[in-house]
């Protein structure tokens, strides 16, 4: 390995290690990373010059003579990261300007009655003036991509938009577009990782468009050859969602069938489903249900939650920290 490579890798592990502990002082960093203490001086001029890190306060330790510390600068690089859902069923965009923590720095909500490819320009270059630091714009949204193109959405007006290429032309930042459920499953996951679970699948339906569907898998969303893993509202029975009642009895009916095939075909350890109309009579359903030993083995730990939003912006703001740490 270059001599350049070793350093890259050794900035790497400093750099992380740094934003974990938060502040340190070389002696502490040269313990956490196994690298020696001038290496971590040398290294720490170049975070210090790109404004990485901080120099911290004096610290005495109990033998030795006293030592600097450096403290992470976690708004060296922020995340612009927007996310839809329904309020009150009107769609509404969150907007969190985020630093490497995932605190946000500015939080707001806009309306958008009519969405299309522009519909988030002005509010995404307003933001950008104000935090230069801004290096990732994270969309999640109630679509469908491959390959950049938009296949599927409850906007009608982004279908076959590259969204992504439009957001990079005009602001020349990296971008993220991710499904509403996937990064809301990717969230749920990310607060339990301490339990270990393995994999995780998730259900999000909504009040007055098709449901979708997201697995994680150890960590990592699933999303196929096409990304259309999750589609679950082509499974059948086939239902016209465009006439679709969205009655709690016509979702339940609906909801037994798809949690049976999502267990049949990925036998998760836990299933969490989002809708503001479903309740425990829904598990105690499918339970009675279950016809025999394989079918009950085949039941995961279920969750229902009333939304995803929560779970939603844990994982937008996660899936865009990655992509800039």
């Amino acid at each position: 390995m270059s001599g350049n490579l070793i350093k890259d890798e050794n900035l790497k592990l400093l750099r992380d290690v740094l934003r974990k502990e938060k502040e340190a002082t070389k002696s502490q960093l040269a313990e956490k990373t196994g690298l020696s203490v001038v290496t971590i001086q040398s290294l720490m001029k170049t975070l210090l010059a790109e404004g990485e890190a901080f120099e911290g306060e004096i610290v005495q330790p109990k033998l030795g003579r006293p030592a600097a510390t450096y403290r992470f600068n976690e708004r060296v690089r922020l995340a612009l990261v927007i996310y839809m859902y329904e309020k009150n069923r009107v769609d509404t965009a969150v907007y969190r300007v985020c630093d490497l923590y995932g605190n946000s720095i500015e939080k707001f909500e806009v309306s958008m009655p009519d969405i299309d490819k522009e519909s988030y320009d002005d509010m995404i270059e307003s933001m950008l003036e104000k935090y230069p630091a801004i290096q990732i714009i994270a969309m999640g949204l109630p679509v469908v991509a491959c390959e950049g193109i938009i296949l599927a959405s409850d906007y009608p007006e982004l279908l076959n938009v590259d969204l992504k290429k439009h957001l990079y032309d005009k602001f020349n930042r990296k971008v993220l577009i991710e499904n509403d459920t996937n990064a809301a499953v990717f969230g749920y996951a990310m607060q339990e990782e301490e339990k270990q679970i393995g994999c995780i699948a998730g259900i999000y339906m909504p009040t007055k468009y098709p449901p979708g569907a997201g697995i994680c898998l150890d960590g990592k969303v699933q999303k196929g050859r096409n990304g259309l893993i999750g589609e679950i509202k082509m499974l059948p029975p086939y239902i016209d969602w465009e006439n679709f009642s969205y009655e709690k009895e016509a979702v339940e009916d609906f909801l037994l069938q798809a949690m049976r095939a999502l267990f049949c075909f990925y036998n998760p350890d836990r299933l969490v489903l989002y809708s503001e109309i479903m309740g425990e009579e829904l598990l105690e359903k499918l339970e009675k249900n279950c016809k025999d030993s394989v079918e009950k083995m085949l039941l995961p730990e279920i969750e229902i939650k009333q939304g995803l939003q929560e779970d939603f912006a844990v994982g937008m703001i996660q899936l865009a920290l990655r992509e800039i740490t």
